[in-house]
């Protein structure tokens, strides 16, 4: 095993606990003893990585009869992110609203 993968593994291992612990990467980095400016240089680089094999997928959603009419602005569509995030997305939603907040989500 390389020196480089190792760090790389290493750092993965770091990004993805950051991800799942809900702090943000100031507080991780002082519970961890970790240098701020190597985690965010991590964190953009695995993210710039892994964005190339993601895709989106269209899914068709269905209204459940069993639950009764919608009322206006109730959300249709959740997405839960981790690290304790989700996004609600209601009937008359910007799809260039959403396509920004993903994005910002993705490279926080």
């Amino acid at each position: 095993m390389t020196k480089q993968s190792h760090n790389q593994r290493h750092w993965q291992a770091h990004v993805k606990a950051l991800c799942q612990s809900g702090l943000n990467r100031a507080e991780y980095c002082r519970q961890h003893k970790l240098s701020y400016h190597a985690l965010t240089y991590w964190h953009r680089k695995l993210s710039k990585l892994s964005s190339r094999a993601t895709t989106l997928v269209p899914v068709p959603l269905r209204h459940n009869i069993r639950q009764g009419p919608r009322q206006a602005g109730q959300a249709t569509l959740k997405v839960i992110l981790p690290g304790k995030m989700s996004v609600e997305v209601s009937d008359n939603f910007s799809q260039a609203a959403l396509t920004r907040l993903l994005s910002t989500l993705e490279n926080r």
